[in-house]
C-alpha cells in the first residue's frame, strides 16, 4: 500500500499541471488509499491475525480452509448449541438431498444427544441400515477405523457416504455395549411416507420425516384409500424436518387456526396456521416414542391441543427448538437454533415433550390405535344419529 501511494506522489510531481484541482486530486486519493489501508487492518480479528501467524509459522499447519472451519466450529460448540452445524461447502449437498428426502449412503439420520454423542436419530426403512439392524439411539463410535468422538455431523455423514455398493464398517454402540457392523453403500430414494390399508375402511401412514414432498405424499394416501372408520399416523422414531411441512399435514385434518408458533430474537412471533375451510373429518389417532421429536412433536402437539387425534404410545423426545439455515459467501450452510416451539394453547415442547393420552408399550400400539378409532367411529355415529 506504501508503494502505491509513493507512486501516486511520484506522478504528481512529474505531471506539468500544478493547478489547486490537482492537489485537491492528489489529497483525495491518498485520503482513500490510507482510510482503506487502515480498514483492512482495523477489522482484522484477532482470529484472522491466529490463522495467519500459524500459516505463516508453523510447518505442520493444515490448509487454511481447515483451520477456517475448526474456528466456526468452535463457535458453534461455545454457544452451547447442541443443534447447531456447520456444513462446509462439499457437505452442502448432503443437507439438501436430506430436505429433499432423497439418501445416499446407507439410510440412517444423525443428532447429537445431550451428552454431545452421534447417534442414530433415524432409520429409514428397507435401508442398507436397517438390513444390518442398525437402530435407532445406536451410537456412532467410528466409521472405518477412524473415531467419531468430537466429530461433527457433517465429518460423520460426509465419511458415511461413497459410491454404491462400496463397503463402511462401523462400530456403534447400545445400551453401552459395543457392535461391529459392515454395510454396502447404496442409493435410497425417498421413503419418507408409507401407506396401507390395515382394516375396512381404515388406512394406516407411516411418516418417517418430514422432507419436501412428505404433505402431498400423505394427500395421496388418503385420496388412495378408503378411511371413514379412521386413520392411524404412525410418527414414531420420526426425528422431524421441515416444519412448514408438518404444518401442511396437520392441515389437512385441522381446519382454520394455529398449528404452531415460535419467538425469534428481535423480532415478532411466528405463528404458522391451517387455512383449510373443510379438512379430513375422519377420527385420528397418532403414535408416538421416546424417538419422535421435533417437527414430529409439533403435529401431535397440535392435534392434541385441538382435540383432533388421540395420542398413543410413549412420552416424545422432546426437541423443541426452531433452526434455520443461513448460507455464508462461500456457499457453506449454517444450521442454527433462533426459537423454540409452542403448541396451539402455548405449551414449551423443548426438554418437555409431548405426553401421550394413552401410554401404551410400543409393541402394543397398533393395537390399541385400530380399537380406539373403533370407538371413535361408534361414538361418531352415535352422535350424528343424535342430531
Amino acid at each position: 500500500m506504501l508503494a502505491k501511494i509513493k507512486s501516486l506522489i511520484s506522478a504528481w510531481r512529474n505531471s506539468s499541471v500544478n493547478s489547486s484541482a490537482a492537489i485537491f486530486s492528489l489529497l483525495l486519493i491518498l485520503t482513500f488509499a490510507v482510510g482503506d489501508y487502515v480498514g483492512q487492518h482495523r477489522h482484522n480479528s484477532t482470529v484472522d491475525e491466529t490463522i495467519s501467524n500459524v500459516l505463516k509459522r508453523d510447518t505442520r499447519a493444515p490448509a487454511k480452509g481447515v483451520l477456517e472451519r475448526a474456528a466456526i466450529e468452535a463457535v458453534l460448540k461455545a454457544t452451547g448449541d447442541q443443534w447447531a452445524n456447520y456444513f462446509p461447502g462439499k457437505s452442502v449437498q448432503y443437507l439438501n438431498q436430506k430436505l429433499q428426502g432423497r439418501y445416499s449412503g446407507i439410510g440412517i439420520w444423525l443428532r447429537k444427544n445431550t451428552s454431545g454423542v452421534l447417534e442414530v436419530s433415524s432409520v429409514q426403512p428397507h435401508s442398507p441400515a436397517a438390513e444390518v439392524g442398525i437402530k435407532v439411539l445406536d451410537s456412532l463410535v467410528e466409521v472405518n477405523g477412524a473415531s467419531m468422538d468430537g466429530a461433527s455431523i457433517a465429518t460423520a455423514v460426509a465419511s458415511l457416504r461413497g459410491a454404491p455398493n462400496t463397503p463402511v464398517i462401523m462400530q456403534l454402540e447400545r445400551n453401552q455395549k459395543p457392535y461391529r457392523v459392515s454395510v454396502q453403500r447404496a442409493a435410497v430414494l425417498n421413503g419418507d411416507v408409507v401407506a396401507s390399508q390395515i382394516a375396512p375402511n381404515i388406512v394406516f401412514i407411516q411418516i418417517s420425516s418430514f422432507s419436501s414432498s412428505t404433505s402431498s405424499d400423505v394427500a395421496l394416501a388418503l385420496s388412495k384409500y378408503p378411511h371413514k372408520s379412521g386413520v392411524v399416523i404412525d410418527l414414531r422414531d420420526n426425528p422431524g424436518g421441515l416444519i412448514q411441512e408438518a404444518v401442511n399435514v396437520a392441515s389437512q385434518f385441522l381446519d382454520e387456526g394455529t398449528v404452531v408458533s415460535y419467538s425469534r430474537k428481535g423480532d415478532s412471533d411466528v405463528v404458522l396456521q391451517s387455512t383449510n375451510a373443510n379438512p379430513d373429518s375422519a377420527p385420528v389417532t397418532v403414535l408416538i416414542n421416546r424417538s419422535t421429536a421435533s417437527a414430529a412433536e409439533v403435529l401431535s402437539g397440535a392435534f392434541q391441543d385441538r382435540n383432533r387425534a388421540v395420542i398413543i404410545g410413549e412420552k416424545s423426545y422432546g426437541k423443541g427448538t426452531v433452526q434455520e439455515i443461513i448460507e455464508l459467501s462461500d456457499a457453506s450452510k449454517l444450521e442454527i437454533t433462533v426459537g423454540r416451539y409452542r403448541t396451539p394453547s402455548g405449551r414449551i415442547i423443548d426438554q418437555v415433550g409431548i405426553s401421550p393420552d394413552l401410554l401404551v408399550p410400543d409393541n402394543q400400539v397398533l393395537t390399541k390405535a385400530v380399537q380406539v378409532l373403533g370407538g371413535l367411529a361408534t361414538l361418531g355415529q352415535s352422535s350424528a344419529s343424535n342430531k
